[in-house]
């Protein structure tokens, strides 16, 4: 018996396509730095991602993530998943799953405000400025009021009570990404991102490409200046005023 969808079926997973592949071209528009993600060959619901971190507690890091959509996607009001697939030690990532915590920024998705990019950038966020992304308040006196629940309360409460123990906590797993940033691919699926070793020979022409004062500045790896956050979003007109400049790029 042959299996065939109905013309409703059809057009849904022909709009859900051009949807997602709308989404990946905002995080192109955006031009996000050092962080990517891209639909699997075998999935537009499953995304690959990884960010590599060159400044503040984490830097030197490289973090694999996956981000899984949920089958109505964009249509619905529940969440995406986010699924990190190298070990990382962080508030908001449960030890025993690596799952992201999104409820600090997102309480529910809203196809006409949240865009994947956001997802992006609230991952930029969190390790830029760790600190920042535990605390609810401020004191009177300026003091800082952290969170009191966490994904990993263990993280939680050493980041607030000890940070130079934190800091040496996250620097090993820096370490230990380093060491398998060149590790074979987990999965077949061609959109898998790959990071290879430098070699002259394949990379030199594109390396000329890329050489530009932005270019160096964003690759330095000199010296590390404390994290400066770029991709905090914190208020709803904040994430409005983003979503109009990028409605602006698209109609261009």
């Amino acid at each position: 018996m042959w299996f065939s969808w109905n013309n409703t079926e059809q057009s849904a997973v022909v709009s859900q396509g051009y949807q997602v592949l709308a989404e990946y071209h905002l995080i192109e528009q955006e031009q996000l730095r050092n962080i990517y993600a891209i639909p699997s060959y075998a999935s537009a619901l499953h995304w690959y991602g990884v960010i590599f971190i060159h400044s503040g507690f984490y830097a030197e890091s490289m973090f694999r993530f996956s981000i899984m959509l949920p089958d109505n996607f964009p249509n619905v009001t529940s969440l995406p998943t986010v699924i990190f697939t190298t070990a990382c030690y962080h508030p908001h990532i449960r030890p025993q799953t690596q799952s992201l915590d999104l409820a600090p920024f997102f309480t529910e998705w809203s196809k006409n405000h949240h865009h994947i990019w956001h997802l992006l950038k609230y991952i930029q966020a969190i390790f830029a400025d760790p600190d920042s992304s535990i605390c609810t308040s401020l004191t009177p006196s300026g003091d800082r009021v952290y969170m009191e629940e966490a994904y990993n309360m263990e993280a939680l409460t050493m980041l607030s009570t000890d940070r130079v123990a934190f800091i040496k906590k996250v620097q090993q797993l820096a370490s230990f990404t380093r060491e398998h940033m060149y590790d074979l691919p987990t999965s077949n699926d061609p959109h898998y991102i790959v990071v290879e070793p430098f070699c002259s020979e394949r990379h030199e022409k594109i390396m000329e490409q890329l050489k530009s004062p932005s270019w160096k500045e964003a690759t330095s790896m000199d010296t590390y200046p404390p994290a400066e956050c770029l991709a905090s979003i914190d208020t709803s007109s904040q994430m409005d005023e983003e979503e109009a400049i990028q409605w602006a790029k698209t109609i261009r």
